[in-house]
């Protein structure tokens, strides 16, 4: 990943990124990239993880997803 892309993920989403947006970068779906968070599968889950109690839904940190588009450690 380029820092211009990089620079405009982190304005436009400066803590977490949309699943459809992240999902793009990935090669994955949506609801494929909520599945292997959920599931706890590496990479992915190492991207985000599953928020709410009840309701749970999938949230993509954006530092951690430019990280890995970009072969930084994840640690």
């Amino acid at each position: 990943m380029d820092q211009k892309t990089a620079d405009m993920l982190r304005e436009k989403y400066p803590n977490h990124i949309p699943l459809e947006e992240a999902s793009k970068y990935l090669g994955v779906s949506p609801r494929q990239l909520s599945r292997l968070i959920a599931e706890g599968r590496e990479p992915y889950a190492l991207l985000g993880g599953n928020i709410g109690t009840r309701q749970k839904y999938s949230r993509v940190y954006t530092g951690r997803l430019i990280a890995y588009l970009r072969g930084e450690p994840l640690d």
